[in-house]
This record gives structure tokens, C-alpha cells and sequence, in this order.
């Protein structure tokens, strides 16, 4: 984990560390923070996830009567209350329409995803200094939780694999989170309480809505936790029956062979390529010639699609570009085949979606290919 920036309290930088060796440990991958102190800070590509605190991923505008970094007026993210002269967190407004945006509990708009990066949109490094690492964690809980797929591919390990780490860390935090909705006097301490302005009646609406959120992330937990433990069972039985069985997985090779349309196997130490004969298709009754193509099939579920002797430029097929397919609807199934290693299934549809050319939803016309003619 890297700490870059151009302006930062030491102290509360600090207490950044111990949660991102944390969170970098668990899922390895490399992950760095990045405080500029213009609000700006353009996004990174490579090198793990980026994460940048009080910051958009461009200048909203050059020459308008708006302010350079716009911002909109909130109170607390979380269920926990800003600190006074932090309640107003930048304004994403377009910004990242080819990017998602992640709210809280209350619907406010708190940090954003660009590719690896992540832009906290509140003054993180403002708020009291036991509460930062909470807010941390609960930014980086919300936004991991979209990045499965990405940081599968990032770094090797299997979809459920990294579901089980985000699970234990998410847990980790609710019960950060409960342990700063105790008040002193049950907590038997002198530690402050999570600071809520106004008075009285207001810190413990305050508390009580803290804890009620706290309560319910709770609860969705034990859910998914248990959903999540039936799909472990199911994968461990799956793989003993794989383990134990090596006739079942030569039977898949030999099925695999036994395909007209493939003509060689190779076993990777991360995926199986599946090389197959001249594929063909028809588009409005009308015959092309593809070519042969490279399957990798990666054991995360990750398929690359090479054409090996018809490529166009970066397309390798009407729906392929630069070996990446478009899976579209099928891509759930190919993950759930992988993952019950039913290969002969696997490379069946996948050579039955080389096959299949939709004119609605392709990235170059079929025209660059070949016609056959009777």
C-alpha cells in the first residue's frame, strides 16, 4: 500500500494504514490513496486500486459561472454526523456517467468508481480522528462489493473466493460500526461518543439511527452469510467429487476431443485453451467463413477469444474485439459451468455463440469476413 499526496495531516494518515494493509493483505492487490489539494485527481490505470480522498476524476468545467469544484450540503454519510466545515462533499454531477456511484443508507451520493479507481466525494481526512478509519472502511465495504468480477481478473482468485474475503471484512466493520454506537456508560469507557450536533434530543435520534442502520446491515449480513455458506457447500462437494474422481475429468477431456468443431486440448496452470477447426456462420442467409479460433478459459470464468487465422485489425470476431467477447447473457452460465467444471458444456455454448451472429449487437459487420458462396 502506497501513500501519495500533496497536502495531509500526519496523524490521520496514520490511522489510514493499519485498514488499508488490511484490506490490501486480504484480497492481494496493491492499493493506493491519493489526497491532491484541488479536488482534482485524474484517475489511475495498473498498479491496483486507487483510492482518492476529496477528489473528482476531472475539473467539472473550464469557463462557467459554476465553482470550479461544485459541492452539495450534507449533514452525515453512514449515519454518522460531519464535522463542522466538512458538510459540504463535492457534487459528481456528470462526472462519472462512464462510472458508477455508490450511495449510503441515505441516499447520499458519497464516493464513485472509475475502473480501479475510488473518489471519496466527502472530506474523509476532516472528520474526528476515531472515526476515520470507519468511514474508511464502510467507503471501501460499499464500493468492493461492485468490484468482484474486476478484482477476480486482477488477481487470479476465484469470484467466490473473494465474496468469502469481502464478507469477513464487511463484518469486520458493522462491528466497528456497533462498537461506536455504545454510549460511554455501557461501553465502560471514557471515549466519546460518535459526535452528533445539536442538542440532546438530537444526539440520541442521533445514536438511535446509527444503531438501527447498524441492526440492519447486520441482519442483511446473516443473510447473504448464509447464502453464501450453502454455494461453499456446493462448490466443496463439487470439487471433492472432482478430486476424487480422475475418471470424471479425463471423461471431460475425451469429451472435449470427441467435438467435431475442436482439434486440440492443452491444460494451463490457469485455464484450458481449446483450439477448434474453421468455424462458419450465417447472417441473413448468407454464409462467412470466421476462421479457427484460441478459447482460454481461465478457472475463474474469464474467456478470451483469439482468431487465429481471420482477424480483423483489433476484431477477432462480429462480437470479439481484441480477444475480449461480449458474453451478454450467456456469461453467468459460463461462470456457473466453470465452476462445476463441466467443460464440454463450457466450450459447446461458447463455440455455439461463435457460431451465432446478431446484426443488433455487434462491433464491426460481418461484411469483413468472407462469403461463401453455394
Amino acid at each position: 500500500m502506497g501513500l501519495t499526496h500533496d497536502e495531509c495531516h500526519a496523524p490521520v494518515s496514520r490511522r489510514l494504514e493499519p485498514v488499508f494493509e488490511e484490506y490490501a493483505k486480504a484480497l492481494g492487490i496493491p492499493m493506493r490513496v491519493h489526497v491532491p489539494v484541488n479536488h482534482f485527481s485524474p484517475p489511475w490505470w495498473g498498479g491496483g486500486l486507487h483510492l482518492h480522498v476529496f477528489a473528482l476524476p476531472a475539473r467539472p468545467h473550464w469557463f462557467s459561472l459554476w465553482p470550479i469544484t461544485p459541492s452539495v450540503e450534507m449533514r452525515a454519510v453512514f449515519s454518522l454526523a460531519l464535522a463542522d466545515k466538512t458538510n459540504n462533499p463535492l457534487d459528481p454531477r456528470q462526472l462519472f456517467s462512464q462510472g458508477a456511484l455508490k450511495y449510503d443508507q441515505q441516499g447520499h451520493a458519497v464516493a464513485g468508481i472509475l475502473g480501479e479507481n475510488i473518489y471519496v466525494l466527502f472530506d474523509l481526512l476532516g472528520q474526528p480522528e476515531e472515526l476515520v478509519p470507519l468511514m474508511l472502511r464502510r467507503i471501501l465495504d460499499l464500493c468492493l462489493e461492485g468490484l468482484t468480477e474486476s478484482l477476480s481478473h486482477w488477481t487470479g482468485r476465484l469470484p467466490h473466493q473473494l465474496e468469502i474475503t469481502l464478507h469477513r471484512l464487511s463484518h469486520s466493520t458493522t462491528l466497528a460500526s456497533l462498537d461506536h454506537s455504545v454510549p460511554p456508560e455501557d461501553s465502560g469507557t471514557q471515549d466519546p461518543p460518535p459526535r452528533v450536533a445539536g442538542d440532546p434530543v438530537d444526539v440520541f435520534n442521533g445514536r438511535m439511527a446509527a444503531v438501527e442502520e447498524n441492526l440492519k446491515e447486520l441482519s442483511r449480513q446473516m443473510g447473504s452469510q448464509t447464502r453464501l455458506l450453502r454455494n461453499c457447500r456446493e462448490r466443496l462437494g463439487t470439487l471433492k467429487q472432482a478430486e476424487q474422481s480422475t475418471e470424471l475429468l479425463e471423461r471431460e477431456l475425451d469429451g472435449l476431443l470427441s467435438i467435431p468443431e475442436i482439434r486440440e486440448v492443452q491444460v494451463l496452470e490457469d485455464r484450458l485453451r481449446v483450439f477448434t477447426d474453421t468455424v462458419d456462420t450465417v447472417v441473413a442467409s448468407k454464409r462467412y467463413r470466421l476462421g479457427r479460433f484460441r478459447l482460454d478459459i481461465r478457472f475463474n470464468g474469464d474467456v478470451d477469444i483469439k482468431n487465429l487465422t481471420r482477424a480483423y485489425g483489433y476484431y477477432d470476431h462480429p462480437h470479439v474485439w481484441n480477444a475480449k467477447p461480449c458474453l451478454g447473457n450467456i456469461h453467468q452460465s459460463v461462470l456457473k459451468l466453470v465452476s462445476e467444471f463441466q467443460w464440454v458444456a463450457t466450450a459447446e455454448l461458447l463455440l455455439e455463440y461463435l457460431k451465432t451472429v446478431n446484426p443488433n449487437g455487434w462491433y464491426t459487420p460481418i461484411d469483413h469476413w468472407e462469403e461463401l458462396h453455394a
